[in-house]
């Protein structure tokens, strides 16, 4: 072969070999709780909120992500032996951190909050305040000690969220528990007047946050969860962050 065509085959050669050099690396996110509009399931894709934030960071850092869902013990499990390098949305705990690096900041917060009726003018500054109110809850559900636990309260239960909401909207109870985000995506979605309904109180309000896996990235995790706060905290100063939000309520 001459020096001519030899050169000429390795200069092709070359160009077929450059995309696999530059295609960019696929991570695995795990999830374990399908809670619209955080992340859900629609037509076998997994969607919502924090999947949102979770596809712009790694599209800001050459990663193609890839989602999947399976119960939440199954989930900690792959991440925590390495087969799975990421996992969202969930709670920060001091078990989890042996095995997760966590960003300092979190990618969502879940609200419990009381939901009323606008025209009743209720006013609930505590939880002491629901006494004497029909409170419509879902049944099996926990919506934290201090409600859970207290006695004195009228409590309706309802099989479902459909159930919950059809039930404050035709006044058949005062107010109801959820949620803040999944109760206002559902009003939508079941196609509820959301001007009919109005935040009342705040009973908790808990982080929660995407974890990268020891086993699996190493100390790159680290590295990835520093890259992420510095990412998450532009997306809020620009605005982007209350973009992506604004599509799911």
């Amino acid at each position: 072969m001459s020096c001519k065509r030899l050169l000429s085959f390795l200069l092709i050669t070359g160009l077929f070999c450059i995309p696999s050099v530059l295609q960019a690396e696929t991570m695995l996110f795990v999830t374990g709780g399908m809670s619209p509009p955080y992340v859900y399931e629609e037509s076998g894709q997994i969607r919502g909120m924090d999947v949102d934030v979770i596809k712009k960071f790694c599209a800001a850092n050459d990663i193609t992500p890839k989602f999947e869902a399976y119960p939440w013990k199954r989930s900690l499990m792959l991440t925590e032996r390495g087969g799975a390098h990421g996992i969202f949305s969930l709670f920060r705990t001091d078990e989890r951190e042996k095995f997760l690096y966590y960003p300092d900041v979190p990618i969502n917060h879940v609200k419990t909050v009381v939901i009323g009726l606008r025209e009743n003018n209720y006013t609930v500054n505590s939880l002491e305040d629901l006494k004497g109110h029909n409170i419509g809850v879902i049944s099996g559900y926990k919506y934290g000690p201090d409600f859970d636990e207290m006695e004195g309260l009228n409590k309706s239960f309802c099989k479902d969220k459909r159930e919950l909401i059809t039930m404050l909207d035709r006044g058949r109870v005062d107010v109801t528990m959820d949620a803040e985000a999944v109760f206002w995506f559902k009003v939508n979605e079941y196609g509820f007047d959301p001007d009919k309904f109005e935040i009342l109180h705040v009973v908790t309000s808990n982080p929660i946050y995407v974890g990268f896996s020891q086993p699996a990235l190493g100390e790159r995790g680290k590295v990835l969860a520093d890259k992420f706060e510095t990412f998450f905290n532009t997306l809020k100063e620009n605005g982007s962050l209350k973009e992506i939000r604004s599509q799911y309520q």
